[in-house]
């Protein structure tokens, strides 16, 4: 019981607690108290071994990738609008291979869930033994099949330059710029 107890983190109680109140959106009683014992029995039912992972923050790369998002969200917006507007049902979608340019999970994960943030694309399958994940696209067409796969390892970068390490910033940059003149060749001619 004593190792079980040490296998999470103290600060996952109170955000379960905070679900099941938000979950029931009130604060009686029995809602207290069993929001109590579902958040035990979560936690001693299922046990989180405890993440060991350098998690930097660099404040102005967070704001640019912020920024980036904002930028991505509106104009991934606008062309799936449009293609609805303009193609209707006949909008093409295509599935595209990203390569992954980092090991650490966490970093992985953030990318593919800023990637699949944007309307429009999302990542349906991460293959890590591959070192790649497939996002789904709509509105492509064959020139935006390599802004896919650009803004993708654009969205790593920019995840790995905010959450990284030193090295696995270096890491990235050199195996963007090793990627970085296959995409602008079969492009729209950028």
């Amino acid at each position: 019981m004593r190792g079980g107890m040490r296998r999470f983190s103290p600060l996952i109680a109170p955000w379960l607690f905070l679900v099941w109140l938000m979950l029931w959106r009130s604060v009686e009683p029995l809602v207290l108290v069993s929001g109590v014992v579902v958040s035990a029995a979560v936690l001693l039912m299922f046990p989180f071994s405890p993440v060991r992972s350098p998690l930097l923050l660099r404040p102005h790369r967070l704001i640019a990738l912020t920024l980036f998002l904002l930028w991505d969200l509106v104009s991934s917006g606008v062309r799936v609008g449009w293609d609805a507007a303009f193609f209707g049902p006949r909008a093409k979608a295509v599935l595209v291979e990203v390569p992954i340019l980092v090991d650490r999970d966490f970093l992985v994960a953030s990318s593919a869930n800023l990637v699949s943030l944007a309307p429009g694309t999302f990542v349906l399958h991460i293959d890590r033994p591959q070192r790649c994940y497939y996002v789904y696209s709509l509105g492509g067409h064959p020139p935006d099949v390599d802004s896919v796969v650009r803004g993708s390892i654009k969205m790593q970068l920019r995840v790995v330059k905010a959450f990284g390490t030193a090295e696995e910033i270096r890491s990235v940059v050199e195996r963007v710029q090793q990627l970085g003149e296959a995409p602008s060749r079969a492009g729209d001619g950028t």
